[in-house]
């Protein structure tokens, strides 16, 4: 906004720094999960009725694979609600123990089969028919490509239930955590240098990025209209959106919902509003979708796995 000193100097008198932590305080709290399985099902439920709106498949008879599953959350959620075939996969190993060591009180025969891999290298070598990919899409490198891997990888008749947080929107940098007020669109208003270097000196002095790119898990600053035209280039479509769903919760929060309606309708302007969309994505050229049940609903649909490796 005004060069790379005069933001920083602003960005100092904005933030604090009361949630500094180094590599070995992150390690430290890493140590003990924070949640059971019981807020695994609870997980499950809120991602299932508000953030998808109903829209997301819960059936024992199908595949799933859960892209940049962290501690497993949702794929112990899954298990627990009698869903037998989940894969999950993540990039930080001791994600990958954790989630391993809850699934241990799990009853046999419904325990998730956990993978540590990078995403951008791993090839699961068979079809799923539900990919879930929720807080991953915009630290995906090539997000384009991935797209392309996710439509390869779906089952006919599959579903994709993605998330995405543009980073044009609002909060869409992530740095929410050491500003002392919210101050929105921060990642656009000051230069990236001076928001890494004070990112340094406040809240992760053990993260050495200079680039967003470079930050621990990545940010590839995806803008909404690149995602939607990536979609249709991967050959994906939308069977149901939910664009600011956390604005549909209480009638006091009515107007801004309004709101959102009508700026995320307007293309261009949308880049700058989508604050989060969880979006269900079927291959443009499906005929047959997956019918998505209530929870607990123990009739399968059927599996639709492909023969063969990935497409």
């Amino acid at each position: 906004m005004l060069g790379r000193r005069m933001d920083a100097r602003l960005l100092r008198l904005l933030t604090h720094d009361r949630n500094r932590k180094s590599q070995d305080d992150l390690d430290r709290e890493a140590r003990a999960p924070t949640f059971d399985l019981e807020a695994a099902s609870s997980y499950l439920e809120r991602v299932r009725t508000l953030l998808f709106g109903g829209d997301f498949p819960v059936d024992p008879g199908l595949s799933y694979l859960d892209v940049g599953c962290g501690m497993g959350r949702l794929s112990l959620g899954l298990a627990r609600a009698g869903v037998r075939d989940v894969t999950a996969v993540d990039l930080v190993a001791h994600n990958i123990r954790m989630a391993r060591g809850l699934a241990e009180g799990l009853p046999p025969g419904r325990v998730p089969t956990f993978v540590h891999a990078d995403i951008h290298a791993w090839d699961p070598g068979r079809k799923f028919d539900v990919i879930v990919v929720l807080g991953a899409m915009e630290h995906i490198r090539e997000p384009a490509r991935f797209l392309r891997w996710l439509a390869g990888t779906l089952a006919p008749g599959g579903l994709a239930c993605v998330s995405i947080e543009p980073f044009h929107s609002p909060f869409g940098d992530h740095m929410r955590a050491f500003f002392r007020v919210p101050v929105p669109w921060s990642g656009l208003l000051f230069s990236e240098e001076a928001m890494l270097e004070v990112r340094r000196e406040r809240f992760r002095p053990s993260d050495p990025a200079r680039r967003y790119a470079e930050i621990q898990g990545g940010m590839n600053q995806l803008r909404y209209g690149v995602y939607r035209r990536s979609l249709r280039e991967a050959g994906l479509r939308f069977r149901a959106r939910h664009v600011n769903p956390q604005l549909r919760r209480g009638w006091r929060r009515r107007p801004l919902a309004l709101a959102s309606d009508v700026l995320t309708a307007i293309p261009m302007v949308r880049d700058y509003f989508v604050v989060c969309e969880y979006g269900v994505l079927e291959a443009a050229s499906d005929g047959v979708s997956v019918p998505a049940p209530a929870a607990g609903d123990g009739t399968a649909s059927g599996r639709r796995i492909a023969e063969g490796g990935l497409a």
